[in-house]
């Protein structure tokens, strides 16, 4: 049987219904469909079913990383391969897992819209043409923003620092991480100011928080003071700290005095150094510092009296220009100064 004529400008089901049913109308009907809407459906069938396949894979990916949470490099002592690790890992494998998820859609989506334009006789080498002068002169304008999200996707994959890190990405933009987007990192400082830095400006950035931290204390004495007998109340104060059940969890290591640290005309500067839990160092700085002031109190050893703009102030917390006061820097500031101090 011939092609009916009205079957010349529909799809190709017309003529085999017309042939079926006799019926024109159901004919015209049923081969409109099957030209374009048939065509557009199944595209759209296709990308979804593209994009849960690929959704599906990437997410399994991302529980294997959860998994294996805990290989996170052979720096890291096994002692410190703690709880807390192993979740800031596993929110790292699962923000990555999001991402990619959300770029793996986007993908999806651009080609499924490509090809129904071209369903639909829309000149794809016009767009593309169009798109390219477009995207140049776009380009100048958004080469930041691309720099920003790039430099956004390797913090993540290099597991720079995360949210609750508490980092240095250049003065004065030092505190508590609180939000990481491809586009941008949001901080607090210590005294409460929100820092947004785009991920592109941070050239260098120094964590003080990751996997383990470290608190360092300078103790500045008088130059006659008994100091084995300090170097003893030193380490016997830290040890009481780490088997007190209340700080237990946040010393990881018994204290380590380095012994004599600087030596001037009015005292003289002891260090010790402890490690802590990721981000406790500075509670742990205050807490061993009083506990220090009560034990050489009991001992009857004296802490070294500077006067403004000595030698010794730099290592009296709390002194003129000293760590613990506005400007000061070093020593035993690091705890007074919470996290935008140095450790």
């Amino acid at each position: 049987m011939a092609e009916p004529p009205f079957c010349s400008d529909t799809g190709w089901a017309c003529d085999p219904v017309w042939e079926a049913t006799g019926n024109e109308t159901i004919a015209r009907v049923i081969g409109w469909l099957s030209e374009k809407p048939l065509q557009i459906a199944g595209i759209l069938a296709l990308a979804y079913l593209a994009n849960r396949l690929l959704r599906s894979m990437i997410a399994r990916t991302g529980r294997r990383m959860a998994e294996n949470a805990d290989r996170l490099g052979g720096y890291m002592p096994d002692g410190l391969r703690t709880r807390e690790v192993d979740g800031r890992a596993v929110a790292r494998a699962a923000t990555m897992s999001t991402i990619t998820r959300s770029m793996a859609t986007a993908v999806v989506d651009v080609v499924a819209a490509a090809w129904i334009l071209a369903v639909l006789g829309v000149s794809l080498a016009a767009i593309v043409a169009s798109a390219g002068v477009l995207g140049v002169a776009l380009g100048f304008g958004a080469q930041n923003l691309v720099r920003d999200v790039l430099a956004g996707w390797f913090i993540l994959v290099e597991d720079r620092y995360g949210v609750g890190d508490t980092i240095d990405a250049g003065a004065p933009a030092v505190g508590t991480v609180e939000r990481v987007t491809l586009r941008s990192t949001r901080l607090r400082d210590i005294n409460g100011t929100v820092w947004h830095v785009a991920n592109g400006e941070i050239l260098r950035v120094g964590n003080k928080s990751q996997s383990w931290s470290r608190a360092v204390v300078d103790v500045a004495v008088t130059p006659d003071a008994d100091l084995e007998r300090a170097r003893e109340i030193l380490g016997e104060v830290g040890e009481r700290m780490l088997l007190d059940e209340a700080w237990s969890g946040l010393v990881t290591s018994s204290p380590n005095v380095l012994g004599v640290q600087r030596i001037d005309p009015l005292g003289i500067t002891l260090r010790v150094v402890i490690d802590t839990a990721p981000g406790e160092q500075f509670p742990v700085e205050r807490e061993y510092r009083l506990r220090v002031l009560q034990a050489f109190d009991a001992a009857g050893i004296s802490l070294s009296a500077p006067y403004a703009g000595g030698p010794a102030a730099a290592a009296w917390p709390g002194g003129p220009g000293g760590p613990g006061s506005p400007g000061g820097t070093g020593g035993t500031g690091t705890g007074d100064a919470g996290p935008s101090s140095s450790t």
